[in-house]
């Protein structure tokens, strides 16, 4: 009885790990080690806010705290690599590729406006889409929109990947339907 309950307790410590698990920042990492190992000598603006600033507000506030108090109410691309000769707008997306292909044409158009980027707006600007598995329709919508499609996928971001088809596996279900279980016996639903 007593190993039960040993075993019975560290089953439920470890639910409790689960149900309080931190929210991994899969894609940043990602697409930063991407840029390391495709662009490591440009300069690189990881989550680069898009857009201009409201009228008024950079000379009421000054143009530096206008970007600050701004920055929350603007778009990010998750990387804006600057080199010499041009701008490549990088969004990585592992499993809403449709929301990454969508958003780089935006993205592109703001450009102009985006003050942190002033100095740049002449420069031509290329559009990238992070990719795990590209599939047949996204290469084609993309090349419609002027976005170029990139496969990588690192070892670790393949795991990532894999573990989303598990998710029905029977195993899978089964392991969340024991935990809701236990945190609705536990007060926590």
């Amino acid at each position: 009885m007593a190993q039960f309950i040993s075993e019975s307790c560290r089953y439920h410590r470890s639910l409790i790990v689960m149900a309080t698990k931190l929210r991994r920042e899969i894609e940043p990492r990602w697409v930063g080690e991407y840029i390391t190992a495709h662009y490591p000598t440009a300069e690189n603006r990881p989550r680069c806010p898009l857009g201009p600033i409201p009228p008024g507000i950079s000379e009421e506030l000054g143009a530096e705290k206008a970007r600050r108090q701004w920055r929350p109410w603007r778009p990010e691309v998750d990387s804006c690599v600057i080199l010499p000769d041009k701008l490549i707008l990088v969004e990585g997306k592992i499993f809403k590729i449709m929301d990454g292909l969508s958003k780089l044409p935006i993205y592109k158009s703001l450009v102009p406006d985006t003050p942190e980027l002033s100095q740049h707006k002449n420069k031509p600007i290329e559009m990238e889409l992070l990719v795990v598995r590209p599939l047949s329709w996204v290469i084609a919508a993309a090349e419609k929109a002027g976005v170029k499609v990139v496969e990588w996928a690192p070892p670790w971001i393949v795991q990532v990947w894999e573990e989303r088809d598990k998710y029905w596996a029977p195993e899978s279900v089964k392991a969340r339907e024991e935990r809701k279980k236990f945190l609705e016996e536990h007060g926590f639903v």
